[in-house]
């Protein structure tokens, strides 16, 4: 892959002679360093200049032609004539658009009880068979025996037609020639007129490799039995092998699921040993040549089974990567995993051992969701510019390492071998705390180019000459939690961190940098880097004294409001409670210019909007400017919420007056009445809320602190209002259901109930919900006078995809009743009924800042509703019915103040309320079939068509920080629809006074996905 933008080539030259020498042997200080990219001018401490692009050797197949081949389950739907075919006609199976058609379910055999003619179109199938499970030859002669009568059969076959479709099999290779099997039925043979048709179809079905498979031998059994069988699935068996030494060969592809307990072992070039669109669980080993890939997965759907998992040897040839995960969608979930007994080994250059690649666009349904690779074994390579872990492309990634990684010597340190390696400009990549890394001559530990965060909370260990610990560049931010250190006696020009123009490094409490070696620096950085150092940097090398260099006149001015500031060569950060030390060395870098960055930390014990930094902690600093050599300071301040106001005598700095800025300075129109709260806030804030005012003063950019008052504004709140009438709602839903199965029962019906939803909203400010609710129904019905009374209870437990993942549960009573009337027009049907709710709501509001805190809060609320339907039943044969109908629902509700208790920004939100007004119109189509004398099958589908005249979703609700006069507005549904189409399907068996049943449905308003099951009795 190479890069279309030349200055990608040039932005990373940090060049080794522009380095900050922190070595001091206990806390040292921060800055951001300076440099031109030019050896000449500069003391060079190593022999090469230190240069990463942002392009890495991948093998990238023929996606498109990797596809061919790959067989998806495909729709079948039981023909409209099913009831006629047994009764006997002349019907006709075919394929539609939506789904192909069958005619008879002979799964559990079939008897033809009249003269049948079937006339079976292409792509439609006579017979279908779905109880799963191993089938071989034999069994399926077995299920064309057990259709009875088959002499009153006329089975007419076109071109491309199929007389038996099979879905769900799994099939032994060695068990899986079905050609002319029907001549060992005569029984039905004889009935079956036409050419070109398929005796034998599967559908979704599973191969079972289970014998040695040659690839180079094109008429192999594999090859040929894939085509007939079609699987979805494939299993490789213990014992057994699958090999090859031809280019462009795969040894097993799917479109579900491959799992490989056997051996893989391709030589040929550009090869793929294992390829699925879902899933891969590799326990085998597995060997591919050059340019080619082991573990390959390309996400295309949103689906939980979306994974890429290895748990044996795999050994990789030259440009060759072990796991690889793409998604075609940025908002489609999925993962690659080396796990803890999984091995990645090369001694080929170029090799890769874990790699992700995203694309930034959306999929129509999909969710946001995990993308991330992760090695908990270990990944060996090495070959000259391997990579153990990689992330390319856009949108959200992870990249982890809590095994062990091992990298080789580089022959280019500008061309090097990298144990982890991101150009993602959103990936955040860590090396756990378990995880190790270890990389040769040349070679770097992390590396992040075009932004994102990397973590080192493991150990990353350097063992040869040139070798890196960390590399950040181009916006790249970077912490050290744990330690960087050599491991060898004699090492030269080694470099704990190299931080790059833009990026940022954290040396953090706990992190340790610990170099031994010939012109080994600690920290390398370049001009418009910082570097914040709260932990230990050590250098035992070569080092030139600052006091063996000349001095030169010093100038330290304040920065003016009124003058647009120049940027300078180097930042020096100084934290204001003293807790960070200068940089030495200063005096050997030859800059001209250098600014002192201010922090905020004097604040962080205090609510005063001013605070004076003194001598104490300035002296270190004012020591160090007068020796650097550098002739031009500037006072800063390093917080974009603070003023640093210095006053400077003798061009020594006094003192530093930092003065707070309205936090409406960075605010804009959606923001401005959060920042106003915050500023009243500040001044009566408490020892928690601090916390989150001092995270907001250590950010530099408007951009960031905008994100921060939207997290901490409370969007959770917006839309209260929605949650409760989707809990009512859902009782209703309930409740319904259970009337229409007890429409002619009279006596007393429970029902308990579980169901799972999903709610997507277009308003920005309202975070997406999924929700699981239980609960349970209850009915009393008087047939005789057709009136009832009814009630219900359900606990709807609610997660927010916000940042924090925060939590509601609402917890809703229910009790009302209804009269059914007989209107003499039309026959039609008239049930009035009304009922009052009352729930208790407990929330857990999330803030996620540099830290996730929580904050509980409980509230009530109240309603009440009055429905009317008029509807009429029409019975469509024995055992169908269908019912239009027309329905509005009036509702109100309310709920009560809501005050966050014991809090962190703790909020309070006024009580509020809606109101609904309703209408709908739909269709309800209903079968029930006697199955035995005391089981019943019932189904049913609804779809209806509503619409929303009142204020459930526009409704406004305001909010403002506990203590703080000053509240703002939030409208929770500017751009939501007012009109839902709703479909809903569900099954069941009843059995004496006890029924199970499972539903599901889908409301096009908030794209609303639920399902559920139901467990009641009668009595």
């Amino acid at each position: 892959m190479k890069t279309k933008n030349s200055r990608k080539s040039r932005k990373l030259m940090l060049l080794a002679s522009l380095c900050a020498i922190l070595s001091c042997s206990s806390g040292g200080g921060g800055g951001s360093g300076s440099g031109d990219g030019s050896a000449s001018n500069t003391p060079t401490p190593g022999n090469s200049s230190v240069v990463i692009t942002d392009t890495r050797f991948t093998a990238t197949p023929n996606l498109a032609k990797l596809k061919e081949g790959i067989y998806e389950e495909l729709d079948y739907n039981q023909a409209d004539s099913y009831t006629a075919i047994i009764g006997g006609n002349n019907t006709t199976i075919y394929d539609n658009i939506h789904a192909r058609k069958y005619g008879l379910d002979v799964s559990g055999g079939i008897t033809i009880s009249s003269p049948t003619i079937m006339n079976v179109k292409k792509d439609g199938s006579a017979f279908w068979h779905d109880t799963g499970g191993l089938i071989g030859r034999n069994d399926i002669k077995g299920i064309f025996n057990d259709i009875s009568n088959p002499n009153r059969l006329v089975l007419n076959m076109q071109e491309g037609s199929n007389l038996l479709t099979i879905k769900d099999a799994e099939i032994k290779l060695t068990d899986s020639d079905f050609s002319n099997i029907i001549s060992e039925v005569p029984g039905l043979n004889s009935r079956i007129s036409g050419t070109g048709y398929n005796e034998v179809k599967f559908n979704d079905s599973k191969l079972i490799i289970d014998e040695d498979i040659n690839l180079d031998d094109e008429n192999n059994k594999y090859y040929k039995t894939l085509s007939k069988i079609t699987p979805t699935k494939i299993t490789l068996e213990t014992n057994k092998t699958i090999t090859g030494t031809k280019d462009e060969q795969v040894a097993i592809k799917a479109s579900n699921r491959i799992i490989d307990w056997g051996t893989i072992k391709l030589t040929g070039k550009n090869s793929v040993a294992l390829f699925s669109k879902k899933t891969i669980w590799n326990s085998g080993p597995i060997e591919v040549g050059e340019n080619s890939i082991a573990q390959y997965t390309v996400y295309d759907k949103p689906s939980s089974d979306n994974e890429n998992e290895n748990r044996d040897i795999i050994t990789l040839g030259k440009s060759s990567i072990g796991i690889r995960i793409d998604r075609e969608y940025n908002n489609i979930g999925g993962e690659g995993i080396n796990n803890n007994t999984g091995k990645i080994l090369s001694t080929a250059e170029k090799s890769i051992g874990i790699m992700a690649y995203t694309v930034d666009k959306p999929h129509s349904t999909g969710d946001t969701d995990h993308f991330k690779i992760e090695n908990h074994g270990e990944i060996n390579l090495s070959g000259d510019i391997s990579t153990g872990i990689y992330v390319t492309g856009k949108s959200s990634t992870k990249m982890y390492n809590n095994g062990e990684i091992i990298m080789g010597d580089s022959s280019d340190r500008n061309n090097p071998s990298i144990g982890m390696f991101s150009i993602n400009p959103n990936n955040y990549g860590e090396n756990g705390f378990f995880g190790f890394m270890k990389v040769g001559k040349n070679s770097i530990g992390m590396v992040g180019v075009n932004g994102g965060k990397l973590k080192n909370e493991g150990r990353i260990v350097i063992a040869g000459d040139g070798g890196i610990g960390m590399y950040l560049a181009d916006g790249t931010e970077g912490f050290n939690a744990s330690t960087i250190e050599t491991d060898g006696e004699g090492l030269k020009d080694v470099i704990g961190v190299v931080v790059g123009k833009d990026s940022k490094f954290t040396n953090e409490a706990f992190g340790k940098i610990l170099i031994n070696s010939v012109n080994g620096k600690g920290v390398v950085f370049e001009k418009g880097a910082v570097v914040v150092n709260n932990g230990e940097i050590k250098v035992n090398g070569t080092n030139i004294s600052p006091e063996e260099v000349e001095l030169r006149p010093v100038t330290v001015k304040a920065l003016s409001d009124k003058i647009n500031p120049v940027k300078s060569d180097l930042g020096i950060y100084m934290n204001s409670l003293g807790k960070t030390n200068p940089i030495e060395g200063l005096a050997n870098l030859g800059l001209n210019s250098a600014d002192l960055l201010i922090g905020a930390e004097a604040t962080e014990k205090t609510n005063a909007t001013e605070v004076t930094v003194g001598q104490d902690v300035l002296k270190p600093f004012n020591d160090s400017m007068q020796t650097s050599r550098i002739a031009d300071w500037t006072v800063k301040s390093g917080s974009l919420v603070w003023k640093a106001e210095p006053e400077i005598k003798d061009n020594k700095i006094e003192k530093v007056t930092l003065k707070k800025q309205s936090y409406t300075k960075f605010a804009d129109e959606k923001t401005k009445d959060v920042a106003k709260g915050l500023d009243e806030k500040y001044v009566v804030a408490s020892e928690k809320d601090k916390q989150i005012f001092n995270y907001m003063n250590t950010l530099r950019d408007a951009e960031s602190l905008g994100k921060a008052y939207k997290e901490i504004a409370g969007s959770q709140y917006i839309n209260v209002q929605q949650r409760i009438n989707q809990t009512d709602n859902l009782l209703d839903s309930q409740i319904s259901s259970l009337q229409k199965d007890n429409a002619g029962k009279a006596g007393h019906h429970v029902e308990t109930f579980f169901n799972k939803d999903k709610h997507d909203f277009k308003t920005e400010e309202v975070p997406n919900t999924t929700s699981t609710a239980f609960g349970a129904s209850y009915l009393f019905n008087n047939t005789d006078s057709n009136w009832g009374a009814y009630g219900g209870v359900a606990i709807n437990n609610y997660k927010f995809k916000d940042k924090g993942h925060s939590k509601e549960s609402v917890s809703m009573l229910k009790a009302g009743g209804y009269k059914k009337f007989d209107l003499s027009i039309g026959d039609l049907d008239w049930t009035l009924g009304g009922d009052m709710f009352v729930s208790q709501n407990s929330m857990k509001r999330r803030i996620m800042t540099d830290k996730v805190y929580e904050n509980k809060a409980d509230y009530n609320a109240y309603g009440f509703s009055v429905k009317n339907e008029i509807s009429k039943t029409y019975e469509l044969g024995e055992n169908s019915t269908i019912k239009p109908y027309g329905a509005l629902k009036l509702g109100y509700g309310s709920f009560g103040k809501i005050k966050e208790k014991d809090a962190t920004m703790g909020l309070d939100v006024k009580g509020n309320s809606y109101y609904s007004v309703k209408p709908s119109a739909g269709i309800e189509l209903g079968y029930s079939k006697q199955v035995t004398d005391k089981t019943k099958l019932k189904a049913s589908l609804d779809l209806a068509y509503e619409h929303e005249l009142g204020k459930v979703d526009h409704k406004e609700n305001e909010i403002k920080f506990i203590n703080a006069r000053t509240g703002y507005k939030r409208k929770s549904a500017k751009g939501e629809s007012r009109g839902n189409l709703s479909t809903g399907v569900k099954v069941g068996l009843e059995t004496g006074r006890f029924n199970f049943s499972v539903k599901g449905g889908y409301d096009t308003k908030d794209k609303n996905a639920h399902v559920g099951v139901g467990i009641g009795a009668s009595f």
